[in-house]
């Protein structure tokens, strides 16, 4: 029976189907919120940590959004729809020069 299987025309060779069977992509099991932090070992603790803070605050009514725990493209996306007036730009500007500053030192 297996005789006109391997002589039809019709039949795909064994090397075909073997290559159809193999599995060429594999997806990693890395689970991080941030692209930034996927090599941080602690992550998952500080994740756990900021998400309790997060649910205690909202339950007492003065919850926030925290960047911890936004990815990269979401806190992007946060900061441009913030308000931009020039007085606030200002503060920032300061905030950053004595930031850099202070680590420089």
């Amino acid at each position: 029976m297996s005789f006109p299987m391997r002589t039809s025309r019709l039949a795909a060779p064994r090397s075909a189907i073997a290559f159809q069977s193999r599995r060429t992509f594999r997806a990693s099991a890395i689970r991080s919120l941030k692209e930034s932090d996927r090599h941080n070992p602690d992550q998952a603790a500080d994740n756990a940590k900021h998400q309790a803070d997060s649910v205690s605050k909202a339950k007492d009514g003065k919850g926030h959004w925290k960047p911890e725990l936004a990815s990269d493209s979401e806190e992007a996306v946060a900061a441009d729809r913030s308000d931009h007036s020039a007085e606030s730009l200002k503060d920032l500007q300061d905030k950053t020069a004595g930031h850099a500053e202070k680590k420089h030192k």
